[in-house]
């Protein structure tokens, strides 16, 4: 019975948090808005205070978390004699009620001993300040705290209207459950592929039939009956010919037509497949949105706070809060937007003094403004009024940072020397403070921007701030791309930034300084022939190029002209993430099924841009001095995974090693003992025989004891380590760390 007890307490702290995590971001939000508000909106504020304060106290209790309990209580007596009197908080006292919100939510995540002991003495203090504000002789306290507190913009500081959702609009499901739906409903497409695919073969089938009717009629005229007749010394009346190809040309004809009925009956099956499987996608992922402000919450109490600490003051603007976009975007930029935001404060927001002096208000306003695009898009602008970018101190800190040569920078046009700000390890603030300094916060906001597919740029005007654009799409789902053929092999190009597709024809690409470009629609583009720029050997490579297609994308300011052997299709595609072990593979973003059944690897644009022009030479020469040097050797990979298998695969194949797969240690095995390798890549965690196991058998026998063994895994412990090593492996990647410059480098170490 006890047993069943702490169970259903466990399942109602999952529901708690849940809840709890929405009136503690509320609760702070609001304080926000108090303390900015004028006199007409404060009551409404105090007032939604309490019904939130009042509300997580009461779930407190029912699951026993007495400190939390206590604090909701502590701080209801607060804004009770808030709401008593017309009386406002000095911003100290705000200090402590923002103490009191941090408290609750690290209360409701990890209620540890010391946190609940921190809880206890903020509560007391709480309890004082209510008392202190009991007192009469603090009627006059509103007229004491006017000086101190500055006066945000007017459009700020207008009345704020609380906007609570209606209990009967709304319903609680665990994301868990939506994502199963939504995962099935996503796994339709995979059927519809498959099924247009079996249409086609049985189209193709038709025509074969038609064919080969129209061939037997004309090999069973008369005359080549008679013929045939007199060869076999068999007596054949023209009768006898005539009922027997009439009967054959009947059946045929007959089973053509039975195939093209059939066909027929698929296509309309298909289209109206496809048509539910549309509706039921729709409807799904409408579902899943959520609005923009379940990631904004936080940001209020996060902008004030920062402020705070910096001597600066600085208000936070929301508009279009209300947008709906896919849970699972809003996840990934979900941090991209508090670092935004921080670097915004930190880096944009001048102090009071400065402001005043270059005639601006003391108060600097970060603007967040959410906006629906057409094409399923949503953009989200960042902007603040500070001090903007100094664009010679990003171009310094890129060159020390990027080890870029000056010569080089200079070329750069002014949007371009912006967007280095963008790259890891550049910073303007020669000091590491624990909120910048380091150079990572905007590099990490590219990556997530890049990450759902999504675009960046970057607006600015010196002395009067800079904005940051995202322009995100609004549902995460399936994507358009064209199916490509690139060195013999297939890769999706999602259709995100392409401009144009035009075919090759001798002499279009030209060498200027140094570099291939092609002309299009009047402009001379960089051009990257995708094959070289991926690492593929071409098989039977004759030293040709066989690029005959050229797809024009663009991305920001940059247009490039890729180029690829062939367009095999323009399609929809259901792009699925490599996982938390393969988080960052260089030019690859996902991978995907095609209606043949065939996976395949997605093109990352991002990537594309980012490293084709500045590195696709380094790139060819180091790669065909590895595919020289590996072209005759072959590599066994290991991986239950498919995913994970299909990348190895591709990363191998790429530097021009032959690449055979296993699907388990077992598998592998059978494979060692009949065929000759180079070297095996296994993982450790599969089933059958695991990669341990499959590594101590090789080393026991003769014919595999000097196989070099490369373990990929992501177990990480040192003990783990040690035992792979111990087992005979000569070398450990961690999956989590995965490096896949590293792999090879270790690879071409072993052989």
């Amino acid at each position: 019975m006890a047993d069943h007890n702490k169970e259903f307490l466990q399942k109602l702290l999952v529901t708690f948090r849940v809840e709890a995590q929405e009136h503690v971001q509320d609760t702070v939000a609001s304080l926000v808005l108090l303390e900015q508000a004028g006199p007409d909106a404060r009551k409404g504020l105090v007032e939604r205070i309490l019904k939130r304060l009042h509300t997580l106290k009461g779930a407190a209790r029912a699951v026993t978390l007495t400190e939390l309990e206590m604090l909701c209580h502590t701080m209801e007596s607060v804004f009770s004699e808030l709401h008593k009197s017309p009386q406002a908080l000095l911003p100290e006292q705000f200090d402590l009620a923002h103490q009191a919100g941090t408290m609750m939510q690290a209360l409701v995540e990890n209620p540890s001993g010391r946190v609940r002991n921190q809880a206890a003495s903020l509560a007391a203090r709480l309890e004082q300040l209510a008392e202190l504000l009991a007192q009469p002789a603090h009627d006059t306290l509103e007229a004491t705290a006017t000086p101190t507190a500055f006066t945000p913009p007017e459009e700020i500081g207008q009345a704020v209207e609380a906007r609570e959702p209606s209990s009967s609009e709304m319903i609680r499901v665990q994301s868990k459950y939506l994502d199963v739906i939504r995962y099935q409903a996503e796994a339709l497409l995979s059927v519809e592929l498959n099924l247009q695919h079996h249409l086609n073969d049985l189209l193709s089938l038709v025509d074969d039939i038609a064919m080969q009717r129209e061939e037997t009629r004309i090999a069973e005229a008369p005359s080549g009956a008679a013929m045939r007749a007199r060869r076999s010394g068999t007596r054949m009346r023209p009768h006898d010919a005539q009922v027997r190809g009439a009967d054959a040309e009947q059946f045929n004809s007959q089973l053509e037509l039975r195939c093209r009925r059939l066909a027929e009956s698929m296509g309309r099956t298909r289209r109206n497949f496809s048509v539910m499987r549309s509706k039921l996608m729709d409807a799904t992922l409408e579902v899943a949105l959520v609005p923009f402000s379940l990631v904004l919450q936080q940001l209020p109490g996060l902008v004030r706070n920062l402020a705070r600490s910096q001597d600066k003051e600085a208000v936070l603007a929301i508009e279009g809060d209300g947008v709906q976009i896919d849970r699972r975007i809003l996840d990934t930029v979900r941090e991209a937007l508090i670092h935004l935001v921080t670097n915004a404060v930190d880096h944009g927001i001048e102090t009071t003094e400065q402001r005043q002096a270059k005639g601006k208000p003391p108060a600097g306003v970060v603007r967040v403004s959410i906006a629906q695009l057409g094409g399923n898009r949503v953009s989200v602008l960042v902007r603040d009024d500070g001090a903007g970018i100094d664009i010679g101190q990003v171009a310094a800190a890129a060159a020390q940072a990027q080890h870029l040569d000056a010569a080089q920078i200079a070329a750069f046009g002014n949007q371009q020397k912006l967007n280095l700000v963008l790259l890891a390890g550049v910073s303007t603030n020669a000091n590491v403070t624990q909120t910048s300094g380091r150079g990572v916060g905007l590099a990490i906001v590219a990556e997530r921007v890049a990450a759902v597919g999504g675009e960046l740029s970057i607006e600015n005007a010196p002395g009067a701030g800079c904005a940051f654009k995202l322009v995100l799409p609004m549902r995460l789902a399936t994507l358009r791309g064209l199916v490509l053929r690139i060195s013999g092999m297939q890769y999706v190009l999602p259709l995100t930034g392409l401009e144009s597709v035009r075919a090759l024809r001798d002499g279009d690409i030209q060498t200027v300084e140094g570099r291939e470009t092609l002309l299009a629609g009047g402009r001379v583009v960089p051009a990257v022939r995708l094959g070289s720029l991926l690492g593929l050997a071409r098989r039977g490579n004759t030293g040709m190029a066989e690029e005959s297609v050229a797809v024009i994308v663009r991305m920001a300011d940059t247009v490039l002209a890729l180029l690829a052997d062939e367009i095999l299709a323009e399609q929809e595609v259901l792009p699925k993430s490599l996982g938390k072990q393969l988080r960052r593979v260089r030019y690859i973003s996902g991978a995907t099924m095609l209606g043949d059944g065939s996976l395949v690897a997605i093109l990352g644009l991002d990537d594309i841009v980012k490293y084709g022009l500045s590195h696709a030479g380094a790139t060819l020469q180091a790669d065909s001095v590895g595919a020289d040097e590996g072209r005759m050797k072959r590599v066994l990979v290991a991986e239950d995974s498919i995913t994970s298998r299909l990348l190895l695969k591709h990363i191998l194949e790429s530097a021009g090693y032959q690449v055979d797969t296993a699907v388990d240690g077992l598998d592998a095995l059978s494979k060692l003992r009949h065929e000759d390798f180079s070297l095996l890549v296994s993982d450790i965690e599969m089933p059958r025989m695991d990669g341990l196991a499959l590594t101590e058998r090789l080393r026991a026998d003769p014919k595999t004891e000097n196989l070099p063994i490369v373990l990929v895994t992501s177990l990480q412990s040192p003990a783990e380590k040690e035992r792979g090593l111990h087992a005979g492996a000569d070398a450990y990647v961690v999956k989590g760390a995965f490096d896949q410059d590293g792999l090879l480098s270790t690879i071409r170490r072993l052989i």
